[in-house]
């Protein structure tokens, strides 16, 4: 019998590390929804040249999900330093220059990074009972999705003036980290494993979905500020905030005007139907 060369232990050992990393609980439509919707708020050179170029975004969107496992989770997965690299790789980029539609196309990437950072499965660990309930947490989101509104939480000069690029990211995993154990909880908040379907719009896990994709979209739309200001290219200045304002800048992505749209179309109401009947005119 031959000894294992050491390489070949390695390999296994780094196999087994894959294997035991749970793959991010934001579902592909919702992980693309929420990269799109960033757009908008990305400086209006660099949003115009995404949606020229739209076709190379969404590519860097399916080769983000696609992946391997270890770069889509929190340590001991690799997410938190290919997201960081894939900012500088961005900005290297830009400076070199490359065509543009590269450029897009590795924003696209980046974009998943961003999600996979907010999703708080992805970067949570320490819950035995998290096998049980991630494929429903994945399916909840997406069902939800229609009834999100996500909103821009503003500009962080942080990043986007002073390019502090480790304390961001350390922000967002130690956020999302945060609101980890809260999905558990909410999943077995009567003592045994509930169904997603009977969550309702006022359940923690609504709320935590809510605020994780909408700072995707905000943290989306900052790196990509700053990797455009990087690069040389023009970062408006924030829109002025009234006087004694304190706390983030909220701003509602434009989603059409139907009202149809607001009309609930999955799960149970948020709150019960009003039973107030106007009189006639």
């Amino acid at each position: 019998m031959h000894r294992k060369s050491s390489w070949h232990v390695i390999l296994a050992g780094a196999v087994g590390v894959l294997a035991a990393l749970p793959a991010a609980a934001w579902s592909p439509v919702v992980t693309r929804t929420v990269a799109w919707r960033a757009v908008q708020f990305f400086p209006p050179d660099l949003a115009e040249q995404v949606r020229t170029n739209h076709r190379f975004y969404d590519r860097g969107i399916r080769e983000g999900l696609a992946s391997p496992p270890a770069w889509r989770g929190g340590p001991p997965g690799s997410l938190i330093p290919a997201l960081e690299e894939q900012v500088r790789a961005c900005i290297r980029d830009l400076k070199r220059p490359v065509p543009l539609s590269q450029i897009v196309e590795e924003l696209g990437q980046l974009a998943v990074r961003v999600a996979d950072a907010n999703d708080p499965l992805a970067i949570g660990r320490g819950d035995p009972r998290e096998p049980y309930y991630r494929a429903g947490y994945e399916q909840y989101v997406e069902t939800i999705l229609p009834r999100v509104e996500m909103v821009y939480y503003g500009q962080d000069p942080g990043i986007v003036r002073q390019g502090r690029l480790d304390a961001f990211v350390t922000g967002v995993v130690n956020r999302s980290r945060s609101w980890y154990p809260l999905i558990g909880e909410e999943f077995y908040r009567t003592g045994h494993l509930r169904d997603w379907r009977t969550f309702d719009d006022r359940s923690v896990a609504f709320g935590i979905a809510g605020v994780s994709l909408s700072h995707a979209l905000t943290d989306m739309a900052n790196l990509a500020s700053y990797i455009w200001g990087a690069g040389g290219g023009l970062v408006p200045t924030p829109l002025p905030t009234p006087v004694g304002h304190v706390g983030p800048t909220i701003t509602v992505g434009l989603a059409g005007g139907f009202p149809e749209r607001r009309q609930q179309q999955h799960g149970a109401p948020a709150m019960p139907v009003s039973r107030i009947k106007l009189p006639p005119p």
